[in-house]
């Protein structure tokens, strides 16, 4: 007896062809029960009698048994009616190829399914009757997996403004907000310039594997080294083109230091100057511990200050302090001088400060001497009756330090007064209304010469004679006048 079989509706083999078809086409994971091996397994005999008689209706069977453990999927069998004899009927009705050949479509078969396919065939001639078939069946597996997507994040923040000459912290925080785990994470640094790194000045720091939602923070040290705006970028890689950055900007801050002196550059000998010393910040920051310095050059002689500047003679300076500059703003003070020898003398202005900050400025001054002459005029008798005389005495100094040449005196009579004659270091010439002296070739600085003029008094009333004073350094006559009283006895 034949083993139970099962024989497929003829809709089945459709059916299952075009779920198979589904299933490829779709491009997504199958049923669960397609994943891990699939190895269907599917055996197929042919049964025919030892003997056949020509014109005796012979019966031929086919069985085809799925013996995996998985389903057989689009199983076909092809066979061929026997050369030599003729079908009469085939259970379940097959269909015919393009050759001819006869195609049973079973679909799939699940484990332990069995079909059978009966042919009744007539024998038409003598001799050995048999034919092939064979079976054809595809396995179908499937798998499926999670995709994650990692991602990166960075931040990093600063303190906005930094001294320079100082350090500064920046925190740095990079995560991971995917859904998958972020793998050879590092941390990229550029330091910027005007900041700096023991390190140098490309940093790297390996981070690792970041999980989805975990995030690391670490502190970068930088020291700030250059005043200025300085935009710092902070990047973040990973395995699979990972990447992300975040930039700040912070100021690095710093003072400065500038002075200045204003004051006159071409001074006489012994002549008091006053200067106008400055020092300012413009820079960004305080200054802290100011000094102010006046280095007064060897033929310069210290007078005053003010604003509690101290001289000391050991350097020959004058020192202020202060102890902040704020940004922007400036210190003034004043300095007076004597020039004590003539030529060319340099006054250095110099300030200081915390951090290392200096600034210096010089003021050329030229000495110069200079002959300055004085002259006083008295008469020796205030008083006089008309007729009578009295002596007009001229003294000459030169109080300049520099020798006067071609000393010039001119003695002018006024109505009522005749000169009479004239003395003095060089000769007189001249008639009643006047006297004049010959030039005096030199006189020396702090050096004195006398002339006398005498007079007679010949009109009652007050009488002015006018002593005019000039040379070759004061070209422009200098007056002076004194007053003698001329009476008439009665």
């Amino acid at each position: 007896m034949l083993p139970a079989s099962v024989t497929p509706p003829v809709s089945a083999a459709p059916r299952a062809a075009a779920e198979l078809a589904a299933a490829v086409a779709a491009a997504t994971p199958g049923q669960r029960n397609w994943e891990g091996p699939q190895q269907p397994v599917v055996l197929v005999e042919k049964m025919a009698p030892e003997e056949m008689q020509v014109g005796k209706l012979a019966v031929v069977q086919l069985r085809v048994h799925c013996v995996g453990q998985v389903p057989a999927w689009d199983v076909v069998v092809t066979d061929r009616v026997p050369a030599g004899t003729q079908l009469v009927d085939a259970r379940p009705p097959p269909q015919q190829g393009p050759q001819g050949e006869l195609v049973w479509r079973l679909g799939t078969l699940q484990p332990h399914d069995e079909v059978s396919i009966t042919l009744h065939l007539m024998p038409q001639q003598e001799g050995e009757i048999g034919s092939t078939a064979v079976v054809q069946y595809a396995a179908v597996a499937s798998s499926r997996s999670i995709c994650t997507r990692p991602l990166l994040a960075v931040e990093h923040t600063a303190p906005p403004k930094v001294l320079i000459g100082q350090s500064l912290t920046m925190g740095i925080t990079v995560s991971n907000p995917g859904t998958g785990p972020a793998t050879g994470v590092r941390i990229e640094e550029d330091v910027p310039e005007g900041l700096s790194h023991v390190a140098g000045s490309q940093l790297e720091y390996e981070v690792g594997v970041l999980r989805p939602g975990e995030s690391r923070h670490l502190e970068l040290v930088l020291r700030a080294e250059r005043p200025g705006r300085i935009e710092n970028t902070i990047r973040v890689v990973g395995d699979g083109n990972l990447h992300a950055e975040h930039r700040l900007q912070l100021e690095v801050i710093a003072p400065q230091l500038a002075v200045a002196v204003d004051g006159p550059r071409r001074r006489f000998l012994a002549r008091q100057a006053t200067y106008t010393l400055q020092v300012a910040n413009p820079g960004t920051a305080p200054a802290q511990d100011v000094e102010l310095v006046a280095f007064l050059p060897r033929g310069m002689k210290f007078v005053q200050a003010d604003a509690h500047g101290q001289y000391d003679p050991a350097d020959h300076a004058v020192y202020w302090s202060l102890a902040e500059l704020p940004p922007a703003k400036a210190g003034v003070v004043k300095l007076t001088t004597l020039p004590t020898e003539p030529g060319e003398q340099r006054l250095k202005v110099e300030g200081r400060a915390e951090l290392g900050l200096t600034a210096v400025q010089e003021q050329v001054v030229q000495v110069e001497q200079a002959a300055e002459l004085l002259h006083a005029v008295k008469d020796l008798d205030e008083v006089i009756e008309v007729g009578s005389e009295t002596t007009y005495e001229i003294r000459v100094t030169n109080v300049g330090t520099k020798a006067a040449t071609n000393v010039r005196i001119h003695v002018q009579m006024p109505p009522g007064m005749a000169a009479l004659s004239g003395d003095g270091p060089t000769r007189a010439s001249g008639d009643a209304t006047q006297v004049v002296f010959e030039p005096l070739p030199r006189l020396l600085p702090q050096e004195e010469v006398i002339y006398r003029v005498q007079v007679q008094g010949r009109q009652p009333g007050d009488h002015l004679v006018r002593v005019l004073l000039a040379s070759d350094e004061w070209p422009t006559p200098v007056a002076r006048e004194e007053s003698t009283r001329v009476y008439q006895d009665r």
